[in-house]
């Protein structure tokens, strides 16, 4: 009688292969571990799909190790033929047998060779997190419709319906875990996206462990393939895999946690919990995570602590109120604005004149006490010694910001208003740069000045026309001589060239000529030494080269004098 459902087992196992090589091709382009893990997972698969499709073909019995007449040289010479040796052993288990073994040791090969890889955990960007979290997604949905199928399937017409039902559930979370990886890595959350790497690598090793240390069973003259593993029990009785967990649990202890006694039991231990979880997470203040910006300081009962400050990474120390982190970002850039405070107004923005940047702008006296100036500018700087940015001031940046503004009126103080907005800016802004880090460092703030940026000077709002007009004639005549001088560099090198060109023509020209000539004069001084050498030779020969230039490409007869000779006659008709 024909397998009904030998197709659909054929089908499952084309399905988990290409699951494989898919998510290997996926990895390829991701480099996401996790999509290694979900590769073996789907290769356990395809072995187990094909142990039972071997287990409902017809099993060859087993064979005796050695029967009892064959000679004790020749079952020697069989135990060194490799071969014969492996044909023997694949009989002696079994075709389902054999598969079994095959399946565990190749998952655990893979899983070595998996766990040598130097697993990376890169952040993504949003395109290929999503493409990869919609892949992954787009294989649980089918692996789940997969199931639902499998689940509608009466264990009396295909016995192993449940079994890979419940590893088909155990595959899907798999998938489900490799798209929230992707999530983690786009985050930028590399632990997490670990600790779903181990997750999945231990169901694979228990799977592998599972099926090397399972044995096959008899139904009805027949070797079943073992897929009842403790680890699928385990989390694929139930779609939801903690429901499932609580079912072998219960199972397993014989306790109904579900019932009144059990919630009872959690009621008495209520207090007691959350007693452990306040101790718990008053214990946790005293860990602390600096990021890789920053580096912490620890004050002891308000006293600093001597020694090196703490890196980037995880720190353990007393919990509060004993111990106190102070963490600043050492290496990130910081920026404090001079010339207004608030936030600046959106828009397009006027940085030369009298666009107002913010709503408290503040208007400096220059040096001839009867012009006003207003700055948009901005320091960027990094704190170079966190103990001295820390204790050295006590608003070192108040401190840094009157320092800027200090900077900028001895800068502008002598000049007048012209002088101030014509001044090379890139010079300005480099002096008073030096004079922030001067005073900073005599101040002992431990900040090292980086940059400071002039983004704006403009006198007051009411004469901004006047200057905005002069500054356009300016511009006018500035962008008249560009234009002229560029029209001169395009037009002169054009003109250049040209005359160029036509000289070394002419030259080239002169050289072909000069050559050909000096050609021909060769050759007629070489034909007139051949012809004085022999005339009738020469002749001869400049007639034949003559003839053969006339006859190139034209049929012709050649009759010899010796044809008369002969005896012959030649008749020629018109």
């Amino acid at each position: 009688m024909p397998d009904p459902y030998r197709g659909v087992i054929a089908v499952l196992l084309a399905f988990a292969v290409a699951g494989s090589v898919c998510a290997l091709l996926l990895d390829s382009f991701i480099d996401n571990v996790v999509l290694l893990d979900v590769a073996v997972a789907f290769g356990l698969a395809a072995g187990c799909l094909f142990g039972v499709a071997q287990s409902r073909r017809p099993q060859r019995p087993a064979i005796d190790p050695a029967p009892a007449d064959v000679p004790a040289a020749a079952t020697l010479k069989e135990k060194l033929d490799f071969v014969s040796y492996l044909r023997r052993w694949v009989d002696q288990r079994g075709n389902v047998g054999a598969v079994v073994a095959a399946v565990g040791s190749g998952g655990l090969l893979a899983l070595v060779l998996e766990w040598t890889r130097d697993p990376r955990y890169d952040p993504l960007s949003i395109v290929p997190a999503v493409a990869g979290a919609a892949a992954c997604a787009a294989g649980a949905a089918l692996v789940a419709t997969a199931v639902h199928y499998l689940q509608g399937i009466a264990p009396t017409e295909l016995h192993d319906s449940q079994a890979l039902t419940r590893a088909g559930r155990v595959l899907a979370w798999m998938l489900v875990g490799a798209g929230i990886s992707m999530g983690l890595l786009w985050a930028q959350q590399p632990t997490a996206a670990r600790v779903v790497h181990t997750a999945a690598i231990l169901i694979n090793f228990a799977v592998c462990y599972g099926l090397l240390s399972a044995k096959p069973a008899e139904r009805e003259g027949r070797q079943t393939f073992p897929l009842d593993l403790g680890v699928l029990s385990v989390l694929g009785s139930r779609p939801n895999i903690a429901a499932s967990v609580l079912d072998s649990a219960e199972q397993q202890l014989g306790i109904d946690l579900r019932s009144t006694w059990a919630l009872a039991v959690v009621r008495q231990s209520l207090e007691p919990l959350a007693i452990a979880l306040c101790a718990i997470g008053w214990l946790s203040t005293s860990l602390t995570i600096v990021g890789v910006d920053e580096q912490a300081l620890v004050e002891r009962f308000g006293v600093p602590v001597t020694g090196a400050v703490l890196q980037p990474g995880l720190h353990v120390h007393w919990p509060w109120p004993v111990d106190r982190v102070i963490r600043l970002p050492v290496y990130r850039v910081q920026a404090l604005s001079v010339g207004h405070e608030g936030e600046e107004k959106g828009g397009p923005e006027d940085v030369l004149w009298a666009q107002e940047h913010a709503a408290n702008e503040y208007t400096l006296l220059l040096g001839n006490g009867r012009d006003l100036i207003t700055v948009d500018a901005a320091v960027q700087f990094r704190i170079s010694d966190p103990r001295a940015w820390r204790y050295r001031s006590q608003n070192p940046s108040d401190a840094l910001k009157a320092i800027a503004y200090r900077a900028v009126m001895r800068t502008t103080v002598n000049r007048t208003l012209t002088e101030a907005l014509s001044e090379n800016v890139v010079t300005t802004t480099a002096r008073m740069r030096a004079m922030v880090q001067r005073d900073a460092d005599a101040l002992g703030l431990g900040v090292e000045v980086l940059d400071f940026t002039v983004g704006g000077m403009h006198p007051p709002v009411s004469v901004a026309s006047a200057y905005q007009a002069v500054v356009s004639a300016e511009l006018g005549k500035t962008t008249a001589i560009v234009e002229a001088q560029a029209f001169r560099n395009r037009t002169v090198p054009g003109a250049e060239t040209t005359a160029l060109t036509a000289v070394n023509r002419a030259r080239a020209e002169g050289l072909t000529a000069l050559s050909r000539g000096t050609g021909e004069a060769a050759s007629f001084v070489i034909l007139q030494s051949q012809y004085r050498a022999s005339p009738e030779e020469y002749l001869f020969r400049r007639r034949l080269e003559v003839l053969e230039k006339a006859l190139a490409d034209r049929r012709f007869t050649i009759v010899d004098t010796r044809f008369q000779r002969d005896g012959g006659e030649l008749w020629v008709r018109p």
